[in-house]
């Protein structure tokens, strides 16, 4: 039996038991990913910081197709839009169901080369993805406790040097080979099993449980180290512990993953170089540039501008002093790229905080003015006959000249500051995500992470 959308609601039942019943989940979206689109170039790049590429999975762009129709043909579309969209919403309402069951258990969650598959799930169906990346880590870490990408597992050691290629399928295949042991499955009654002989490659779920098999047999593989051997290696092992919340990168040169649970490696990247240049050249240009340095490679940013990395750190600044006189391109390092970066970026917080205290010093002092004169006003008539009616001069009185002056004084520095820490709204990322780790807290799943850390084949922090 295959659970599909017709099906669903009267299967649900089965789909709990399974949850309960699993060791680990194998997850696959089939997301088409940042290859989407006219230009993989406009999208990656071989020297995104985590930062960067978060941010630009967050921003992917969506194509619209627009087309002139009547309007009859409007109407009848647009209600066809509709009843979609009213589907696809009851559809994921119950999906939801399935997603919160898996998070709630707290168990492995494994994936192959799964960023956007995090990224999509966390979006659809717990918030919308916060602006802030150590933000999205805690949220997903609340709602994922533990996540295993097996492209990473595979790219990492003991594997990295038996396995040449860590495409899912390749993987698949090397993964059946000595010295690696894979798991014979079988299906539970009821319900068609997948056959690798004749590979369904990108159908989401057969690549979900080809990546649950690449993972056993990985995990059976470092049973192998110990003494004595250990055929079988469970999700709950010590052994895969160092894999745990760090997801593939892809197409980064020098940071393979991004850590879920603390800061991302920070590479030197002294032999990199930041290039700008007219919109006309083209690779062999860059080539013809640094002809003089041996081996580079480049990694463009966009029409005009490029990293290019050199084989040797020490012919940076050679490179560097060979741009001080050109015209038409101009040749920085790395450091100093990051840091008129960073400055910008600072200057740009600075002017939209300053623009706000500005904005905000003049509502307090409107605010303060008028409470300050109701009050003087409503002392002094309350000692006023009512009876004597006299001219009022237009200039005010020495006290009330005083107390404007009193009042349009500058707002303290600790009054905006105090202002700020209760105007200044509490991130909605960071609210969903403290309050996930409190529903959370009591949960105690069998085979929870410990506290002391393994130190069987670590991930290494320098590739």
């Amino acid at each position: 039996m295959e659970i599909i959308r017709s099906n669903f609601k009267s299967n649900l039942h089965k789909v709990y038991q399974a949850i309960e019943e699993a060791d680990f989940f194998a997850i696959d979206g089939e997301f088409s990913g940042i290859s989407d689109g006219p230009s993989v170039t406009a999208l990656t790049n071989g020297f995104d910081t985590p930062e960067e590429r978060y941010q630009k999975l967050k921003k992917k762009e969506r194509y619209i197709v627009i087309s002139k129709v009547d309007e009859e043909e409007r109407k009848r579309r647009e209600q066809q839009k509709l009843a979609k969209e009213q589907e696809e919403l009851n559809d994921a309402v119950g999906f939801s169901r399935v997603i919160h069951a898996i998070a709630n258990s707290g168990k492995l969650v494994i994936g192959h080369n799964m960023l956007l598959d995090v990224m999509h799930t966390v979006h659809q169906f717990y918030c919308p993805l916060p602006v802030d990346l150590n933000e999205f880590k805690e949220m997903t870490t609340c709602v994922f406790p533990r996540l295993l990408d097996t492209k990473l597992m595979a790219s990492t050691q003991p594997f990295k040097d038996i396995i040449n290629n860590t495409s899912l399928a390749e993987l698949e295949k090397r993964l059946k080979e000595t010295p690696f042991n894979p798991p014979k499955v079988e299906s539970a009654e009821g319900f068609p099993s997948y056959d690798t002989a004749t590979e369904q490659l990108h159908e989401a779920g057969y690549d979900a449980y080809i990546t649950g098999l690449c993972f056993i047999s990985m995990a059976n593989y470092l049973g192998s180290f110990l003494s004595p051997p250990k055929i079988h290696v469970s999700a709950r092992s010590k052994l895969i512990e160092p894999f745990f919340n760090k997801l593939f990168l892809m197409r980064v040169m020098d940071i393979p993953y991004l850590n879920l649970e603390g800061p991302d490696l920070q590479p030197k990247r002294d032999h990199v170089l930041h290039v700008t240049f007219p919109k006309e050249w083209k690779t062999s240009d860059l080539y013809q540039l640094f002809s003089a340095f041996g081996n580079i490679q480049i990694s463009w940013i966009d029409d005009t501008s490029a990293f290019v990395s050199l084989s040797q750190p020490e012919q940076v600044q050679i490179a560097v002093n060979t741009s001080k006189y050109a015209e038409s391109y101009r040749i920085q390092t790395y450091a100093e790229y990051v840091g008129k970066k960073h400055e910008e970026k600072q200057i740009k917080r600075k002017w939209t905080e300053d623009t706000w205290q500005e904005v905000e010093r003049k509502r307090l002092k409107t605010q303060s003015m008028s409470y300050a004169l109701q009050n003087h006003y409503y002392h002094t008539n309350s000692l006023t006959a009512t009876g004597a009616v006299e001219k009022r001069s237009l200039s005010p009185s020495p006290a009330e000249a005083d107390l404007e002056a009193r009042v349009s004084g500058e707002i303290s520095d600790a009054e905006l500051e105090q202002t700020e820490s209760c105007a200044e709204p509490v991130s909605e990322g960071r609210k969903k995500a403290k309050k996930l780790k409190r529903m959370k807290k009591d949960l105690s799943p069998a085979g929870g992470i410990p506290d002391s850390p393994a130190k069987l084949f670590e991930v290494p922090d320098t590739w």
